[in-house]
């Protein structure tokens, strides 16, 4: 008999006291995530991109914020959420790329059972 189940299709987390999500659940600020710079402008050979790589947890977000000197792209390399950029929300998924033009506020909820993981990279311009 075959049996196949996908984690990120109709699938509800464990509600166990000791799951990340019971012990985030009351914290007083959204933001859980990981960033890890990859390439930084400010320490590296590239004048003008930076670009990193941010793991948002379960019931999290980014710092929302925005760069009036620099353009912005995500790509979506798991997971699932919500990208807010200006007044617009978009759902995003494995797979979408995002712009964020210079001046942009912008953040990123994580929506899913899975940390959501982007990559993304900012160039500076004149």
């Amino acid at each position: 008999m075959k049996h196949v189940v996908n984690i990120a299709e109709n699938r509800e987390p464990d509600t166990d006291p000791r799951s990340l999500r019971a012990r985030v659940e009351n914290r007083d600020k959204p933001v859980l995530r990981d960033t890890y710079y990859l390439i930084d402008r400010l320490n590296g050979p590239s004048q003008r991109l930076t670009c990193g790589h941010t793991t948002i947890y379960p019931t999290g977000t980014t710092t929302g914020h925005s760069h009036d000197d620099m353009e912005e792209i995500y790509y979506v390399i798991s997971g699932e959420g919500i990208m807010v950029v200006g007044d617009d929300e978009y759902p995003i998924k494995q797979g979408d790329a995002l712009y964020v033009p210079p001046g942009q506020f912008h953040t990123t909820r994580q929506t899913g059972i899975l940390p959501l993981t982007v990559l993304w990279m900012t160039c500076k311009v004149d």
